[in-house]
């Protein structure tokens, strides 16, 4: 069913506001009264879209999520550094609020659910590429890149996404092989 144009509209505005005001100070000092303000709307609009500020965050999370996992999803059968390349250049050119999302002020999980995406998708390949470990050596060998790829992809936002897209993909993507052919070796020797 389509939303009305309205509705998307004052979605919008109550997400620019939430954004602009997350930006400021945490989610939980964020009052309804000021998004209202803010979105030029009145409380019974907000409160007919969202519970309270919390639920207008967790609704941005999952938003940012699905477009993610909609990136997963069409990449799954290639390798997970091209997926990672499309990710990383979408939060480049949609300017997404990962960053903020993820900050102190937002919620610090949230870097967490998206490393729990590549996670799902690519763990069981992974296990493919180190023929002879076992389950929890492949399973320590991912968790240690992820973590790092989450932290390099984290700290790329932070730092205002200067590096290009490509560039920031390439390098994890180094890191990456050049990890999984030195694990390997120290398994086989």
């Amino acid at each position: 069913m389509k939303t009305d144009a309205r509705v998307r509209y004052t979605r919008m505005k109550v997400r620019e506001a939430f954004l602009e005001c997350l930006e400021k100070k945490q989610v939980s000092k964020i009052t309804v009264k000021e998004l209202c303000d803010m979105a030029e709307i009145n409380r019974a609009t907000f409160y007919k879209h969202y519970a309270d500020p919390f639920e207008l965050l967790q609704k941005i999370e999952e938003e940012e999520l699905d477009a993610i996992r909609s990136k997963i999803e069409a990449g799954r059968q290639g390798m997970p550094q091209g997926v990672l390349f499309t990710v990383v250049k979408g939060m480049k050119e949609s300017q997404g609020p990962y960053a903020l999302l993820a900050s102190p002020n937002g919620d610090p999980a949230f870097a967490a659910r998206i490393s729990e995406l590549f996670y799902n998708a690519y763990r069981p390949r992974f296990a493919q590429n180190l023929p002879g470990c076992t389950e929890a050596e492949a399973d320590t060998a991912y968790l240690f890149i992820s973590g790092g790829c989450g932290h390099l992809i984290s700290l790329w936002l932070r730092e205002g996404m200067q590096t290009p897209p490509e560039e920031v993909a390439d390098q994890i993507g180094k890191i990456c092989d050049t990890f999984l052919k030195a694990y390997y070796n120290s398994l086989i020797l």
